[in-house]
């Protein structure tokens, strides 16, 4: 199963910034998750909370501010003054530099309706955009997901022969068959103690039909192994060191 660094090594180092993603491949987790939102000025940048208050030493809403005064914040104080004086990346930074050592599973966080084109452009505008795979998590590639259904359709509106996973939570499997039936969406991504992972027939024809299903949620080794034994094909987690050891 694969494991996927969520937003980066992030218990070791600050989610969502250079630090966490460098020390996820450096011990050798090419796989990782990320978070995009757009700022007021539309920039897309890397961070997971609506508010900027949890991982930097601002306050407000991301939207509420252009990305000159966001770039100016410490996003790695909270965490440890270790890392001190990390900033919060844009997205455009980060596929540049990682353009050739991971795989970027990028979920589109915040609510404008414009996310999806933007992230599409930069992705086409950066190169990765030939990185696509028929293998789910090659090195390197990227895959696009969101808790957003439709941004999971605007992207397949948007580039059809992206790998698109939905993020979902107690979702009925009726709405998720009859979503399927509609859209040519690659992944299923539910949460680690969903109620579909135990109906193992659903699951097979889920896999059957060649759709990769990804966990999200994990809080526990334990979860890991519920993961592996069940088939996942991959599931995100925060110490993907401490999940090797049991995966």
């Amino acid at each position: 199963m694969n494991l996927i660094a969520h937003r980066g090594f992030s218990s070791k180092a600050p989610e969502n910034t250079f630090a966490s993603f460098d020390m996820a491949i450096k011990n050798g987790f090419n796989i990782i998750e990320l978070d995009v939102q757009l700022t007021k000025d539309k920039v897309p940048i890397i961070i997971h909370d609506y508010e900027i208050d949890r991982t930097t030493n601002g306050a407000g809403l991301v939207k509420e501010f252009d990305y000159k005064h966001i770039q100016e914040l410490d996003a790695g104080n909270w965490f440890s003054a270790l890392f001190k004086g990390e900033r919060v990346p844009t997205l455009k930074d980060v596929l540049d530099k990682y353009i050739n050592n991971a795989h970027l599973q990028i979920e589109l966080k915040s609510e404008e309706k414009e996310l999806s084109e933007v992230v599409i452009n930069l992705i086409h505008e950066s190169g990765w955009s030939k990185k696509l795979n028929k293998l789910p998590y090659k090195v390197p590639g990227f895959s696009i997901t969101s808790f957003n259904l439709n941004h999971v359709i605007k992207t397949l509106e948007i580039s059809p022969n992206f790998r698109v996973g939905w993020l979902v939570n107690n979702v009925s499997k009726d709405k998720i068959l009859k979503t399927l039936s509609k859209h040519n969406i690659s992944m299923i991504i539910p949460n680690v103690n969903d109620n579909l992972w135990n109906d193992k027939e659903f699951i097979k024809f889920l896999i059957d039909r060649n759709l990769v299903m990804c966990a999200w949620g994990a809080k526990s080794e334990n979860d890991v192994l519920k993961m592996k034994k069940i088939g996942a094909e991959a599931m995100t987690v925060d110490w993907p060191d401490l999940a090797k050891k049991v995966n």
